[in-house]
Order: C-alpha cells, then structure tokens, then sequence
C-alpha cells in the first residue's frame, strides 16, 4: 500500500476442499443414444451431489464476518474435473447460498501443498476431519474456524 492505494491488496484467502462440503456423491450412468455412444471416447457419467447445508452455512458466516475469499478446491485423482467443480458453482450461484469464489482442480494434494508457501493471504486449508494435517500449519477442521 502506497499512499493509501489499496488496488494491489486482496482479501485473506481461504481454501476448502471440495469433499468438506458434500455429505454424498451418487455417479449415474446417463442414456445416452446408441450413435452418440458409439463415437463418444468416454462412458457419459455424471455425479449426484447431496451438500452439508450446515457446513456451507458456517462457511458463509464465517467469509461474510471476516471478509475472506473462498476457494473450491477438487483433486483429479479423486475424480474432480473443473467442470465438475464449475457445474456445483453454478448450482450454489443459482440457489443464492454459495461461499465460494472460486473453483480450482488440482492433479492431487501434493500439488496443492506445494503452492501453499507461496500464497501470501492465505489462512488456511479446510479439510474433512483426519486429513486437515496433511497441510501442515495451514490444515483445518470445519469446526475449528
């Protein structure tokens, strides 16, 4: 901040991972037409997600106090894809309750502690209860925020 120009600071960050947030994932087979099968390179799956509305509750009481921006995040190796993850933005977008910024996939958690030291505003790393230490000193409960 120079001379009071506040255009280059950004709000404190915070990351949850996408599987803090669900209570349920449900894969379904779609029918889809025979020809369409045919030349299609993968099988049409899509996922049926059930939300923790009280853990998404939290979250959006705890941004709104402490003006945090929150990010989504997914692992590739668990399934993820971004448009997975831009599909349940736009479904929490629509039904006025999302707490999340942004939506970001990475190839596993090791890429994302990696990025970790280098995120100035960031406060920490949100995760279902057992896997918050794999972030180190950044790693949180749901409960602990």
């Amino acid at each position: 901040m120079i001379n009071g120009d506040i255009s280059n600071e950004t709000p404190p960050r915070l990351i949850v991972i996408v599987d803090s947030v669900i209570e349920s994932i449900e894969t379904i087979d779609e029918d889809v037409p025979a020809l369409k099968r045919l030349f299609a390179k993968a099988p049409h799956k899509s996922k049926k997600v059930k939300w923790n509305r009280m853990a998404l509750s939290h979250l959006w009481k705890v941004s709104d106090t402490f003006g945090l921006s929150v990010e989504m995040v997914g692992f590739e190796d668990e399934g993820w894809t971004q448009s997975d993850l831009n599909k349940l933005m736009y479904k929490l977008d629509a039904r006025g309750g999302n707490p999340f910024n942004y939506a970001q996939v990475y190839d596993d958690f090791r890429e994302l502690v990696g990025e970790l030291p280098y995120l100035g505003n960031l406060k920490g790393v949100v995760d279902q209860d057992g896997r918050a230490a794999r972030y180190g000193s950044w790693g949180l409960d749901l409960q602990n925020i």
